[in-house]
């Protein structure tokens, strides 16, 4: 073929900067610093990341790529396809249109690689459609089943295999689940869930090796969800209309309706309704926007760049995708639903039809895309009317409106993009709060986040405004802290009003309702439903003559006959192939945070217990849980220890009745983002606690977490290991305030398991504590005098009564110090302790009141 000039009769050259080029891994830069790349002025940063990933082989030593020499390379082992005598401006032509990003080469042939295109799986007909259905939906059903099933297994084996390496007792004992409770409540659990008897044996034996980890396989990815291409006719959905059979006798409807419920639920079958072979992957893109100038089409231009990038194509065994499509009849300022929007889409790909390869409306690669600057693919309208950073309009839009006046392009981007500041909103709350002392710092604090993005609810928040707005406006500082995004509703701004302050700084993201716009350009940018877009991938077909890969994402609301009335209409207006999928509604977004609430604080239902002499109706009304404040002035302890070689502090606040309602985590010696983490963490335990968050499930839930650092812990006569520093927390925690000594890993008080114990008598002679030791003397403010409560002991019952008593002891000297009881030496039959004094013939226990003969005596 004959390469003709065009991009390199251009006189004006392009001018080159170099910037950096950003890596999305760290581990990826050279050893000399950031990669940077010298390109044109024009390139937007996806562009450059994208060209840096494409050519990250081509950069010199010094991890620098030079764009223009770079696509000269490339260009000239494309050029290799052309007659020897065109060889030179082929690769000029083609370089030059690298630069200008007409077109794109996919990675393949970058690398020096021929485009290898897999075999398409055979469709499956209208007879095959119940077995091809059927296997869907257990494929489906199945993966569910196995993720789930997975992950408690994992779950489960782990705890086993923790249960037998945590446990402090001698190897025997851990492993036996008869001496190890924990084991026992691990593997019972573990069978209770389904996991096989011989994968609880190989979990133990895995962890007397060492190994806490499940077995390989659990956690391995699923394929993804396959099904053969259905391929059918307009008769099939006439017989489905007609309620009639197919040749094999199933019926018509019955597996239309089937079809509509795979389409709606899996997004799959696709549908394929004509038997031409779809076309090659593409080895290069072509960008049509580039070719529309001032509203008009480039056709000459066009022709030539698929004429050149076609060859290329051809040689390597792909075909040119055409991209763009939707944002060039923007550019064009048609109507994408319009008779003139379907008949520029029409010119467009004739224009490009001389190309020697197949042409293709098919996604391209992501890398391609991104060089691009792509602003929509295949016949699917653009992604978005901003582009990146969401300041300015995307290219496409920007071409569309740049007819107009100067006033009503700045009030059509107002409408859409936002203002990204309160300055200018004239509203009566912001006046409000300006006067209850909202001075111009925070409003600039509230503006910067709204620059950013932020939405006006978080925007405004209690560290924008400041502490003394609450005062101000009579709210209590824990609504304050806890109103969150509600905080301008809290202030008393209505919602209607805080609607429209965010509609006016963040826009509303479409122009099809500007008034400012006419009628017919406000079309141009109306979001095409789905007859719009059959009716576009038709118009398409027809010149392409092969199949657009038409994919429609039905809405959350779309029910299951709409997805069949769908494929129908596809198949009636002569489609050659579709893809339709439902998409999740806004309930799918929120899934993942039920988990965290509070719980449904609505009506419930009576529940009802029937016994068979009464009746019992049981009402269970809920409450939203309140905040539970704790003291001002209140207990607690401090802990330090030392895990892994890391020091951490464990302060404790508690409420009147000694709960635990605050703890403080201080690490001071770790960086600063750990160190604040820790904080926040132990902020949010905090206010689990004083919601009414059981300790225990907090400690059920951080328990045996495993990360760095983890090891010994020295400083805790309770705890001597610990796989992290939340296990030991929570260790801690359980073991002072629910008396899980079960989590206890020292040697208490030098306990020896087999022993009897040194008795009580030891314990009379040990020396007494110094009471300042008890109790903070700064919590008491020295108003006891020796700095805690004496309580007395239990009274002891006289033996005999004794009438010659002094009436006032405290009359006489001091009588001298009673010597120690001598206990008996066996322990209570009632409470077990060693405190059984003797009294004639029987036995008195101090702990508990017991008394009668001596044990073995009748």
């Amino acid at each position: 073929m004959t390469v003709t000039p065009r991009l390199t009769l251009a006189e004006a050259a392009p001018q080159f900067e170099t910037r950096p080029l950003g890596a999305a891994d760290p581990d990826a830069l050279t050893e000399g610093g950031e990669a940077r790349l010298k390109a044109p002025q024009g390139w937007s940063a996806r562009a450059c990341a994208a060209f840096g990933a494409l050519a990250e082989d081509w950069a010199d030593e010094g991890g620098t790529l030079d764009a223009k020499g770079v696509t000269r390379a490339l260009a000239s082992a494309l050029a290799g396809v052309f007659p020897k005598a065109d060889q030179d401006l082929a690769r000029d032509e083609l370089a030059a249109s690298l630069i200008a990003r007409e077109a794109c080469p996919a990675p393949a042939l970058w690398r020096g690689e021929q485009i290898t295109a897999s075999a398409p799986a055979p469709a499956a007909g209208a007879e095959d459609l119940a077995a091809v259905i059927d296997d869907l939906n257990a494929g489906a059903m199945g993966q569910a089943a196995a993720d789930v099933g997975a992950r408690v297994l994992a779950e489960r084996l782990e705890a086993v295999a923790l249960a037998c390496v945590n446990c402090t007792g001698s190897e025997s004992e851990c492993f036996d689940p008869r001496h190890n409770r924990a084991l026992a409540r691990a593997i019972r659990a573990a069978r209770r869930d389904g996991a096989p008897d011989a994968m609880i044996e190989r979990a133990i034996a895995r962890a007397r090796q060492g190994v806490t980890a499940p077995e390989a396989g659990l956690h391995a990815a699923r394929p993804a969800l396959e099904a053969p291409p259905v391929r059918l006719t307009a008769r099939f959905f006439d017989l489905a209309d007609a309620d009639e059979t197919l040749t094999s006798g199933a019926s018509a409807r019955e597996l239309s309706t089937r079809l509509a419920e795979a389409l709606w639920t899996h997004g799959l079958p696709h549908l394929e309704f004509s038997d031409i072979a779809a076309p090659p992957p593409p080895a290069a893109s072509l960008e049509l926007t580039r070719f529309i100038t001032n509203a008009q089409i480039d056709e000459a231009g066009l022709a030539s760049a698929a004429s050149l990038w076609g060859a290329v194509a051809e040689a390597a065994g792909g075909s040119l995708a055409l991209t763009g499509l939707s944002a060039a009849l923007c550019s064009l300022r048609l109507a994408y639903d319009s008779q003139a929007g379907r008949e520029a889409a029409a010119a467009l790909i004739h224009a490009a039809s001389v190309s020697p390869a197949p042409l293709s409306l098919h996604r391209p690669d992501a890398l391609s895309a991104a060089f691009l600057d792509a602003e929509s693919v295949g016949v699917h309208p653009p992604a978005a009317l901003d582009g990146p950073g969401g300041q300015r309009f995307a290219p496409c839009v920007e071409a569309a409106l740049a007819d107009l006046p100067e006033a009503m392009q700045d009030t059509a981007r107002a409408h859409a993009l936002g203002a990204r500041s309160l300055t200018g909103h004239q509203a009566d709350w912001i006046e409000a709060l300006a006067r209850q002392g909202v001075d111009e710092a925070a409003f600039a604090r509230i503006n910067a986040a709204l620059a950013e993005g932020v939405p006006l609810r978080f925007a405004v928040n209690r560290w924008s405004l400041g502490p003394e707005i609450a005062q101000r406006c009579g709210i209590s500082p824990e609504r304050f802290d806890r109103a969150g995004g509600r905080l301008l509703e809290a202030l008393g701004v209505d919602p209607v009003d805080i609607a429209a302050a965010e509609r006016y700084v963040q826009g509303a993201g479409r122009l099809d309702d500007c008034t400012a716009l006419s009628p017919e350009r406000r079309a141009v940018f109306a979001d095409p439903d789905a007859g719009a877009r059959l009716a576009m991938a038709a118009a398409v077909e027809g010149v392409l003559g092969a199949s657009c890969g038409l994919e429609i994402a039905l809405p959350g609301s779309a029910s299951m006959d709409e997805a069949g009335a769908l494929a129908a209409s596809a198949c009636r207006m002569g489609l050659h192939a579709i893809a339709i999928r439902r998409e999740g509604e806004a309930l799918y977004d929120l899934l993942n945070t039920i988990e965290f609430e509070g719980g449904d604080y609505g009506p419930r239902d009576i529940i009802t217990e029937e016994r068979v002499i009464e009746r019992v109706v049981e009402t269970v009304v809920e409450r939203a849980a309140a905040r539970r404040k704790l003291p001002d002035r209140r207990k607690g302890y401090i802990q330090k220890a030392t895990v892994g070689g890391h020091k951490v502090y464990l302060h404790t606040g508690e409420f009147e009745n000694g709960e635990l309602g605050e703890i403080f985590i201080d690490m001071h010696k770790e960086g600063a983002a750990f160190r604040s983490l820790m904080n926040n963490f132990a902020i949010a335990i905090s206010i689990g606690l004083q919601y009414g968050v059981p300790l225990e499930e907090f400690v059920d839930a951080y328990l045996f977490t495993r990360f760095e650092p983890a090891g010994p812990v020295e400083g805790n006569d309770s705890i001597t290991y610990a796989t992290s520093i939340l296990d030991y927390l929570f260790r801690e925690l359980a073991v002072s305030y629910l008396g899980r000594e079960d989590l206890a890993q020292g040697e208490d008080q030098g306990a020896d398991p087999a022993g009897l114990g040194r008795g009580v008598a030891s314990e009379k002679l040990a020396a007494q504590a110094d009471p300042a030791s008890l109790i903070s003397r700064g919590f008491s403010r020295g108003q006891l005098p020796d700095n805690v409560v004496m309580l007395a002991g239990r009274p002891r019952k006289p033996a005999s009564d004794s009438s010659d008593a002094p009436a006032n002891a405290s009359s006489g000297p001091a009588p001298a110090r009673a010597p120690a009881p001598d206990y008996y030496g066996e322990p209570c039959p009632d409470c077990g302790h060693f405190t059984l004094v003797e009294q004639g013939a029987h036995l008195s226990c101090e702990a508990c009141d017991w008394s009668g003969p001596p044990p073995g005596q009748t």
